[in-house]
């Protein structure tokens, strides 16, 4: 049977390695972001936040202000189609709407590394779906690319 851990930040960071998940930490918040996740068209930031007794992987997509609507009237189906995520709008007067989604890992009675694993490949992969639900319905913004003479810092996250 394999070792069971209540991971703290530095073993969460090499199961990430370990299973060769693209991830660093940024000198902005105390999340792990993932890379592959945050490389997708539509994605601000996608990070693992340790908490004492749970870990948070969570997702942010920046939304057109004109789909607020019909995502909102959508959010009850995406909760039903993704049941282990929680997936909401957030709406701010300094930003442009967002939709989360998030699931977490209970880790106080302790979690082994294949535990683990399975959890962030389901989150990822639901995450990946998601996604690719919200591009079908044109419902997110996307950055624009970088021009010629102002390069995007790699690694660079919004928060």
């Amino acid at each position: 049977m394999e070792p069971l851990f209540v991971p703290d930040a530095n073993q969460v960071k090499r199961w990430l390695d370990e299973g060769s998940t693209t991830n660093y930490i940024c000198e902005h918040c105390d999340g792990l972001h993932l890379s592959e996740l945050q490389q997708m068209d539509g994605v601000l930031d996608s990070r693992i936040f340790v908490e004492s007794d749970h870990l948070i992987l969570t997702t942010e997509m920046e939304l057109r202000p004109t789909a607020l609507l019909p995502l909102t009237i959508e959010t009850g189906r995406l909760n039903m189609a993704f049941p282990h995520s929680k997936i909401f709008l957030e709406v701010t007067d300094e930003a442009l709407p967002k939709l989360v989604v998030m699931d977490t890992l209970h880790t106080r009675a302790g979690v082994s590394f294949s535990q683990f694993r399975h959890f962030l490949l389901t989150t990822m992969e639901n995450t990946r779906q998601l996604v690719s639900d919200c591009q079908n319905m044109g419902v997110l913004t996307y950055m624009d690319s970088p021009s010629d003479d102002e390069e995007e810092a790699p690694g660079v996250s919004l928060h």
